[in-house]
C-alpha cells in the first residue's frame, strides 16, 4: 500500500467514522510520520479526549507535543501516559519522537523518579 493511497484512505475512513477510535489514531500516526506534525497533533488531543483512559493515546500525545516543542505539555502528557499504564520504558528512551524532551531538565527528574538513570 503506496503512502499516498494509504493518507487518502484512512483521510476517507475518518470523514465517515470520525470517532473511529482506531481510525483517528492511525490517521494521527500516517501524519506525524509524513511530518503533518500539526494534523497529527490535532489527532492525537482528540483521541485523547474521546479516549481519556487510553495509555497509548497520551503517549502518543506527549511525542506530538515533543516534536511541537511543546515540552511542558509533552511533559504532563507522558506523566499521564505512565499513571494509566504505559510501561514500555526502553522505547520511551530511544523514541525519535521525544528527542527534544529528553534533553531537558524535566525529563531528565522524570527519569530519576522512575528509577531509570
Amino acid at each position: 500500500m503506496s503512502d499516498h493511497f494509504e493518507l487518502d484512505f484512512f483521510k476517507s475512513l475518518y470523514q465517515r467514522l470520525p470517532n473511529d477510535k482506531r481510525v483517528v489514531s492511525i490517521l494521527a500516526e500516517i501524519y506525524t510520520h509524513k511530518g503533518l506534525i500539526d494534523e497529527g497533533l490535532r489527532l492525537d488531543q482528540k483521541l485523547v479526549r474521546i479516549d481519556s483512559n487510553n495509555a497509548l493515546a497520551h503517549y502518543n500525545l506527549a511525542c506530538s507535543l515533543s516534536l511541537k516543542l511543546r515540552l511542558k505539555d509533552a511533559m504532563a502528557s507522558l506523566r499521564q501516559s505512565i499513571k494509566l499504564g504505559y510501561n514500555d520504558f526502553k522505547w520511551m528512551l530511544e523514541d525519535n519522537d521525544l528527542e527534544a524532551l529528553r534533553e531537558t531538565m524535566l525529563f531528565i527528574n522524570f527519569k530519576k523518579e522512575l528509577g531509570l538513570l
